[in-house]
């Protein structure tokens, strides 16, 4: 078999945990191929072209990537080259345990761990990543705010709205739910619930559960839709992407999906044009973080908060508990410098 042959089995197994995981591998192994090429491998040629000292180079050539963010040349993240590695390192173990590769497992194992080392990082706390309230309250200020359309040709307005008014119902409702921007670019209009203003999501590992929008964000929604008139477009409406492309290639189609880089420009755009991506910077996921806060916070259930987010494991829900510097402080100067004495 060869190499090509070999990965897509690789991505096929992966692809049935869930369009996530299958999305993440693919890009590791694409940017696997792109190393392979510049070395040049041929991926039609047989298995025994990938050594375990090629593995090793390829996370030393990962290190050394570049790629296009908000005008200048940035470094692949730590948990982005984390995540690539992983991926090659279990395309080397299946091909190890197939028996497709002259190495044995603990040749593999050594490697499994030259790369867990190689790409390891301490991430920073959740307090870190969680915007202040007065970034988002600017953002989503800035979002509702309708854009001069005078001048433009009654085509482009009517694009150009649907623009506006797709943006601002984004923000509105990853504000207002903490679903993941993968979550809502997939969302088509048969998943939203009509009753109880929201909407059915498939997160990691395909689970499958509710989120709810605020009403702000279930107003902007529908008045999007309806501008939009999908009637007038051929085909079955609730297959529709809930938010879909209005560029000028994608013409009055209504059924090309946004991708989720579409979301972090619009949002980078916001926060640029508000002066907050200067002491911020403001992502999609960044609104997850600051609804999990909030939502904790207010409810102070941690099972509650863990269902709403679609954790898998209370652990992860868990770090939302540690962010409030100021409880911390605040409990702190109670405790010790308001006439307490910090003993019990």
């Amino acid at each position: 078999m060869s190499i090509e042959i070999e990965m897509q089995r690789y991505l096929d197994q992966h692809a049935a945990r869930s369009h996530h995981t299958a999305r993440t591998y693919r890009n590791a192994l694409t940017r696997f191929i792109a190393f392979l090429e510049e070395r040049e491998i041929d991926l039609e040629g047989p298995i025994s072209q990938l050594t375990i000292a090629l593995a090793r180079d390829f996370v030393t050539w990962l290190a050394a990537q570049r790629y296009r963010r908000h005008g200048a040349d940035q470094q692949l993240s730590m948990r982005t080259r984390q995540l690539y590695a992983h991926a090659v390192s279990g395309y080397y173990k299946m091909l190890v345990l197939d028996g497709k590769l002259e190495t044995t497992y603990g040749e593999y194992m050594a490697l499994h761990e030259y790369m867990v080392k190689a790409t390891s990082y301490k991430d920073a706390p959740i307090e870190r990543k969680l915007p202040p309230d007065e970034v988002i309250d600017a953002v989503i200020e800035a979002a509702l705010i309708s854009p001069d359309l005078s001048g433009l040709d009654m085509r482009k307005q009517r694009r150009m709205r649907l623009i506006w008014l797709r943006d601002r119902a984004i923000l509105l409702c990853l504000y207002s739910s903490g679903m993941r921007v993968g979550e809502l670019v997939s969302l088509r209009r048969g998943d939203l619930d009509h009753d109880d203003q929201g909407a059915w999501v498939s997160g990691k590992g395909d689970r499958e559960r509710f989120v709810r929008f605020s009403k702000h964000a279930w107003d902007s929604l529908v008045q999007y839709l309806t501008e939009r008139h999908d009637e007038w477009v051929m085909g079955n409406v609730t297959q529709a992407p809930a938010f879909c492309r209005h560029d000028r290639p994608a013409g009055d189609h209504r059924r090309l999906p946004l991708g989720s880089l579409t979301v972090e420009r619009t949002i980078t755009k916001l926060a640029r044009d508000t002066g907050v991506l200067e002491r911020f910077n403001l992502t999609p996921h960044s609104f997850r973080h600051y609804f999990a806060t909030r939502f904790l916070r207010h409810t102070r259930d941690l099972a509650l908060t863990q269902d709403v987010l679609g954790h898998s494991s209370p652990q992860t829900t868990r770090i939302y508990a540690k962010t409030r510097k100021e409880d911390h402080i605040a409990a702190h100067e109670e405790l010790f410098d308001n006439g307490g004495t910090g003993d019990e």
